[in-house]
Parts: C-alpha cells; sequence; structure tokens
C-alpha cells in the first residue's frame, strides 16, 4: 500500500463524529461565558466600578485582576477538561472490542495513537483559542503586556497537550476510565503541590539527612504553571528568578518533549498491552473486603484458649463492621462486590494515606510536645487534605452508575422486580462508603488541636461538615451519571463543580464580601470550610470570631445536606425518564398479592405485568 500522510483514519472518523456533537460548541460558549461573568463580577464588586474619576494605576490593578482570574479558571479549565477528554479513548474501546478489530487492519500503531490524541485535543485546544480574545481584555486595562498573555496560553497549552498524553497512555494500560481518571488528577494534585509537599518533608527529616542533593521548594517553582501564569501579573515569588516569555517557552518545550515520551511509550506497548488483557479476561471479584477477610480469618477458639476475656470483644468487632445484607439491601450489596478496591486505586488511596497520614502525624506529635507554632500548620493539613480526598471522591461518584450504563449491565439490574427507590438509594450509598474514612485523619488533627481550647465538641461539629460535604458530591455525581450518557462528561463536570467551589469560590466570595463576612461565607469551599474552622478550634482569632465561625460551619452543613437530599429526590424522579424505565408500581412478594388479591378488583388488579395474575385470571383458571 501507499504511505498515508497525515494523521490516518482513526482522527479522521473520530474527529467528524466528534464535531457532530453540540456538546463541543456548548463547552466554548460556557467557557466563554464563565471567563465574561468573572470578569463582570471582579468589576463590579471593585471600588473602582462606583468611583467618577479611576486613575490609571486603578486601572492597571483592574487589569491583572482580570487576568489572574481568567487565566487561573481557563488553566484549571484544560486541567479538566484534557484528561476527561482522553480517558476513555482505549478503555472503552477495549471494553466494546473495537480496538481488536482496528487491530485486524493495516493501520499502524502510530496512526491508532496518534489519531485518538489528535482527535480529542483539537476540542481542547478549540476551547483555549476561545479564551483567547476574552483574557485580551485585560491588555486594554495595563498591568499585563500582550507578550505576556502570549506566554500564558502557550503553559495552558503545555498543560492540555500534556494532560491529553498522560490519560491516553495511563488508558492502555487501565481498564476502567476512572481508575485512569483518577490515576490522571492524582498525579496533578502531586505535581501542583510538589514544591509545600517538599517544603514539609524537609522540615520533617533530620538536618543530617538534608545533603542528599534533594531539590528544595524553590527549585521546583519554575516548573508550577499556577506560579508561572501568576508571576506575569505580580511577578515572581521572593528568592525565584524573572519569568519571561522565553521561560513560558521553555515550559512549553518541555511539556511536548514529555508528551512525546509517554506517546511513544503508548505507541510502542498499545498492541501487545491490549492484546495480554484481552487473553487474561475479566479478574474474578473478591467476595469480601481486606478488613471483612481479615476479621474473618479470625480463630475465636483459638483466641478463647490464650486469652478468654477477648473472645467477647472480638465477636462484637466482627458485627460492628458495616458488611450490608444480600436480602435486605441486594443493590449496595452488589456495590460493595464490585466495586473491590484495585491495584490503580490502591495505588492512588495509599499515596493519600501515605502523605496525609505522615503530615497529620508530624503535626499531632509537634502539638503535643508544646510547639503552638505548628497549629496554624495543622489548620492548613487540615484543609488540603480533605479538599483533596474530597476531589479523589468526586472522580469516582459517577462511576458507579456511569460505567454500567456504558457496558449495559444497567439494563439487567433494571429488569429485575426491585423499585427505582432501591436502585438510586444503593448506588448512592455504594458512592458515599467512601467518605467515613476521610474523617480520620482530620478528626485526629482537630481534636489536637482542641486541646488549645477545649472546643472539643467543635470536632463533631466539623466531622458533620465533612459528611454534609461527601453527601453532596455523591449525590452530584449520581444526578449526574443520570442525566448525561458520556461517562468522560459526567465526571469532568462533576470533578469541574467541585472545584470550582473549592478554589473559585474563594476569591469570589472576598471579591464581593470583602469584610469579617467573607471567612464564613467562603466556607462553602470545602478546604476553606475545615481550614477555617480548624484555625479557630486552635484559638486562632476572639471568641466572638468563633462563635460566627460556628454558625457559618452549621450553616454550611445544613446547606449541603439540603442540596445533597435536593439531588437525590431529583435523581429518583428523573431516572426512570432518563433511562427508559416503565414507571409503575413495584413487584410485591406472594404474601402481599395473597393478602388482599381476594379483595382486589379488576381496576385495582388489572393485567399489569408488575402484579402477577389478576383476579380475573384466577377466576379463569378456578372454572372447571
Amino acid at each position: 500500500m501507499a504511505r498515508r500522510v497525515g494523521l490516518g483514519p482513526v482522527f479522521a472518523f473520530e474527529w467528524r463524529m466528534a464535531s457532530r456533537r453540540w456538546q463541543v460548541y456548548a463547552m466554548r460558549s460556557l467557557t466563554v461565558l464563565l471567563l465574561l461573568g468573572a470578569i463582570t463580577l471582579i468589576w463590579s464588586g471593585s471600588p473602582e466600578a462606583r468611583s467618577a474619576a479611576v486613575t490609571i494605576a486603578q486601572q492597571t490593578q483592574v487589569g491583572k485582576t482580570f487576568y489572574e482570574t481568567t487565566a487561573i479558571i481557563l488553566l484549571g479549565l484544560v486541567g479538566l477538561a484534557a484528561p476527561a477528554a482522553t480517558a476513555g479513548a482505549v478503555c472503552q474501546d477495549k471494553a466494546r472490542g473495537n480496538l481488536t478489530l482496528l487491530f485486524a487492519t493495516d493501520l499502524s500503531d502510530a496512526e491508532i495513537v496518534l489519531g485518538k490524541l489528535a482527535a480529542r485535543l483539537v476540542p481542547v485546544v478549540g476551547m483555549i483559542l476561545c479564551a483567547a480574545p476574552v483574557m485580551s481584555i485585560a491588555t486594554l486595562f495595563g498591568g499585563i503586556d500582550p507578550v505576556g498573555l502570549v506566554g500564558t496560553l502557550l503553559v495552558v497549552l503545555s498543560c492540555a497537550v500534556f494532560g491529553c498524553s498522560l490519560a491516553l497512555t495511563l488508558s492502555v494500560w487501565g481498564k476502567k476510565t476512572h481508575e485512569v481518571l483518577l490515576a490522571t488528577y492524582a498525579f496533578g494534585i502531586l505535581y501542583l503541590l510538589a514544591a509545600p509537599i517538599t517544603a514539609g518533608i524537609q522540615a520533617m527529616i533530620p538536618s543530617a539527612w538534608r545533603v542528599l542533593g534533594l531539590p528544595s521548594s524553590m527549585d521546583l517553582l519554575p516548573y508550577n504553571p499556577i506560579v508561572l501564569v501568576l508571576a506575569m501579573g505580580h511577578g515572581p515569588p521572593p528568592g525565584m528568578a524573572p519569568v519571561t516569555i522565553g521561560t513560558l517557552a521553555a515550559f512549553l518545550g518541555l511539556g511536548l518533549a514529555a508528551s512525546a515520551v509517554l506517546i511513544g511509550a503508548a505507541t510502542w506497548r498499545i498492541r501487545a498491552v491490549v492484546i495480554r488483557q484481552l487473553g487474561r479476561g475479566e479478574r474474578a471479584p473478591r467476595r469480601r473486603t481486606w478488613p471483612a477477610w481479615l476479621l474473618g480469618r479470625i480463630d475465636l477458639d483459638r483466641i478463647g484458649r490464650w486469652a478468654p476475656g477477648t473472645v467477647g470483644l472480638c465477636r462484637l468487632v466482627r458485627r460492628a463492621w458495616p458488611t450490608p445484607s444480600l436480602d435486605r439491601n441486594p443493590v449496595l450489596w452488589r456495590e460493595c462486590q464490585r466495586r473491590s478496591p484495585s491495584r490503580w486505586g490502591l495505588a492512588v488511596w495509599g499515596t493519600y494515606v501515605l502523605l496525609c497520614g505522615s503530615f497529620s502525624v508530624y503535626t499531632i506529635v509537634e502539638m503535643i510536645g508544646g510547639n503552638l507554632a505548628v497549629r496554624e500548620f495543622g489548620a492548613v493539613i487540615n484543609g488540603l487534605q480533605v479538599g483533596a480526598g474530597l476531589l479523589l471522591l468526586s472522580v469516582s461518584a459517577t462511576t458507579s452508575l456511569a460505567e454500567e450504563r456504558q457496558r449495559g449491565s444497567l439494563d439487567v439490574l433494571m429488569a429485575t422486580p426491585l423499585p427505582t427507590r432501591a436502585i438510586v438509594w444503593g448506588k448512592w450509598w455504594g458512592a458515599f462508603r467512601g467518605v467515613p474514612p476521610l474523617l480520620i485523619l482530620p478528626v485526629a488533627v482537630a481534636t489536637a488541636l482542641s486541646f488549645f481550647t477545649g472546643h472539643f465538641w467543635g470536632v463533631a461539629l466539623m466531622a458533620a461538615l465533612i459528611l454534609a460535604y461527601g453527601a453532596a458530591i455523591t449525590s452530584l455525581g449520581l444526578a449526574l451519571a443520570t442525566w448525561i450518557p458520556r461517562m468522560g462528561r459526567a465526571a469532568a463536570l462533576t470533578v469541574g463543580l467541585y472545584l470550582f467551589m473549592s478554589i473559585g469560590w474563594i476569591p469570589l466570595t472576598f471579591s464581593v464580601f470583602p469584610g469579617d463576612d467573607g471567612i464564613g461565607i467562603a466556607a462553602g469551599s470545602p478546604p476553606m470550610g475545615v481550614g477555617a474552622y480548624s484555625s479557630k478550634l486552635a484559638g486562632d482569632g476572639t471568641p466572638s470570631e468563633f462563635v460566627n465561625q460556628t454558625l457559618w460551619t452549621l450553616f454550611w452543613t445544613v446547606a449541603y445536606g439540603g442540596v445533597a437530599l435536593a439531588l437525590l429526590l431529583a435523581t429518583l424522579g428523573t431516572f426512570n425518564r432518563c433511562l427508559g424505565r416503565i414507571d409503575g408500581p413495584s413487584i410485591r412478594d406472594e404474601d402481599d398479592f395473597a393478602r388482599d388479591g381476594e379483595t382486589a378488583g379488576p381496576a385495582e388488579g388489572g393485567l399489569s405485568p408488575s402484579r402477577g395474575r389478576s383476579s380475573v385470571d384466577k377466576a379463569t383458571a378456578a372454572e372447571p
């Protein structure tokens, strides 16, 4: 055959299909509207808008604020959209069998990988190009030059290419889309927090170990896209070299080089990995989770011979472990059996527990030792670990329903006599089971902080706030998975809304409410709410400020709980219509039918398949 020039037929097919979806154009329009809305809110909340005469310095400050806000929003949107657009590029085709058919053609591995990458990268690049004219408004006010704006777009483009390449490469080895998204977002979190994590590790290790040549936090700041973007407006942090257009171009080059390495690895191994995974088939699910397995391995007879007084305690612990019943809630039982932790999930959550647990234990030990200066550090750690944990939860909040919806196994579940209420509640509870373990480290740190003030009851209130955050995220993910057919978009929208409330809500609140009420209103952000209240539990501020923050914490607990309940009810009301299930009464058991079957008339019994045999059928069967 003649050698094909270009990205190949895979790109042509997938891009033609993507160009016919209205969601691509809606995403661009929403991006522009979001940036324009942020600019409008900033201008309406600034004192320059109410001033008759605005000086050049004031215009410059407004221009810098416009630039920083729009740049961070665009960077966050690209960081979310790029992995979400590419995470299922190979996973879904492996599950459907389409990738095996592509291997049977004369297409090369490079054409398959590059075609899929380019088809999913074009919408992300289009979103960046649509946002560029809106960001150029900041140059009209001053404070940011057009060259700096071009450099910012180069940084955002580098993040887009690297995010798509990383998600596509992980998708070659991953089997489920949400696992690839989880790993990609976890890598992004670690990359952005590399400098503060390095600074914290260097503060924890002894000074004799610091001669190992480990990089410092200042050495990592030039590779942080957030620092580079903000440095074009207010300058680099103290101790960092000036950021020029050459620095931003070098960052783009590093991003493209890293992306080329990832794509090369994906091209090299895609055929071998996919064929090996298809040969192995699906791994049999574990019958029990590892804590339940561990408790089940306890030999009570042997323990009774060694320590007779502990047999009752072991039985109590075994009964206290939450194991759902198959008879009472079959959907929840199925979720717990089906959603056994995979290697990818264990690696991501293990990294989270290792980092957060190390910093939490260090903070608690320092506070027990009398180091009062570490109290503020403990509040920051509490906010960050809750924010990161809920972010990982938001990635998997939609997968409980969306994966089964894509694979078609949800149709089998809806064909059972289970009522819709039981299905939705089982799915919700199966996703919410990951929230209570997130309370362990924050509650431990908050308890240690409460020793300085004696407000131990505030720890319970903070735990209720975290549970309300988790319930709202769980309901949001389940609702979006019901309303949006494509899992990647539902997951990206869930994570995007969570990040908006976690990060975007804070500057938006302080720009509109610059007074003391801004801290309470900003507590709607999970990291801000937990961190601010942990700081008040440690004794930071006056007693009136502690009471005020307590009231705001109580308000947000009720508010997020109400949002969780409202979304859950909305999901129940739209579940059958969105998923094509026929509305009607659920099947009742034989005892209920025998109890009122004699008194039910034709209007009650009818011939509905959900009621079994009607009274007319029974009368006909009784005739000789």
